[in-house]
C-alpha cells in the first residue's frame, strides 16, 4: 500500500492544541536554589508509542510493529516484518502495488502466533468499543496508507502515523477518509496480553492534522480486504 509521508507544515509552529497540562519532572536542586525542569519536547509527544516507517512502502509494517510493540509488549522491529515478508512475497509485486497488503499483514501476524482478521463496513462505535488499537487504511486525493487507530479524545481520533507520528484528527474528517469502514485486528494468543488500552501520555497535545502537509507517494492496490 502506497503510505502518505507526513511532514510538518510550514505553520506547525503556531498550533492550536488542546488544553491539558504538561507534567513537568523536576530535576535534583539545592536548598534555596529554584530547579529547573524537564519539558518534553513536540517531537517526543509525536513520536511515543509510534513506528516510524523507514521506506516509502512499509507504512503497514510500521503500523503492524507499532501495534505488537506497544500494545501487546512484543517488541517486533518494522525491519523483521519486512524482511520476513520480502522472502515470502515478490518485490517486484510489493513495488507494483505500492505496499504490502492487509492478506501480508495477516501472514506474518499468524506466523508470530496471533490471530487477525479484517472487517468492512465498521462503524466508529465500533471502534471505540476495540480493547487494543487497530489498524485501517485511509484514502485522501486517491492514495492509500495505513494508520493506527490508539483511541479517542474531545471529539479526536489519536492515530498512530507511521509517516508522521501521532497526530489528532476531528471524527468527522476521519470518516471521510477511512477507506470502507475496514478495520484489521489482531488478537494475541493470551488475553493477558490485552492492557489497558495506552493513549499517548499527553494525547491532548498531539498536533492537529489540519495543519500538517502530507507529501503523497506511489499508487497503491485497490482492493486488499483479506
Amino acid at each position: 500500500m502506497n503510505c502518505l509521508r507526513s511532514i510538518l507544515a510550514a505553520g506547525l509552529a503556531s498550533l492550536v492544541l488542546f488544553p491539558a497540562p504538561v507534567r513537568a519532572q523536576k530535576t535534583g536542586e539545592a536548598p534555596g536554589v529554584q530547579g529547573s525542569k524537564n519539558i518534553r519536547s513536540m517531537k517526543e509527544i509525536r513520536d511515543e508509542g509510534v513506528v516510524k516507517q523507514r521506506w516509502d512502502v512499509s507504512c503497514g509494517a510500521a503500523a503492524l510493529s507499532t501495534l505488537l510493540t506497544y500494545d501487546f509488549k512484543d517488541d517486533t522491529p518494522e525491519t523483521s516484518i519486512v524482511v520476513w515478508l520480502l522472502h515470502r512475497v515478490d518485490a517486484k509485486r510489493v513495488r507494483s502495488r505500492g505496499g504490502f497488503s492487509l492478506l501480508d499483514l495477516k501472514h506474518f501476524s499468524e506466523a508470530r502466533g496471533y490471530h487477525a482478521e479484517a472487517f468492512s463496513g465498521m462503524s466508529i462505535e465500533d471502534l471505540a468499543l476495540e480493547k487494543t488499537s487497530v489498524i485501517v487504511p485511509i484514502r485522501e486525493k486517491g492514495f492509500d496508507h495505513f494508520v493506527v487507530v490508539k483511541g479517542f479524545v474531545a471529539g479526536h481520533v489519536i492515530l498512530g502515523d507511521p509517516g508522521f507520528g501521532n497526530v489528532t484528527m476531528r471524527v468527522d474528517r476521519f470518516q471521510t477518509l477511512w477507506k470502507d469502514g475496514i478495520v484489521f485486528v489482531v488478537h494475541p494468543p493470551d488475553d493477558r496480553m490485552i492492557g489497558e488500552k495506552r493513549l499517548p501520555v499527553a494525547a491532548r497535545l498531539v498536533p492537529d492534522e489540519s495543519l500538517i502537509s502530507r507529501k503523497i507517494g506511489v499508487t497503491a492496490p485497490s482492493n486488499y480486504l483479506y
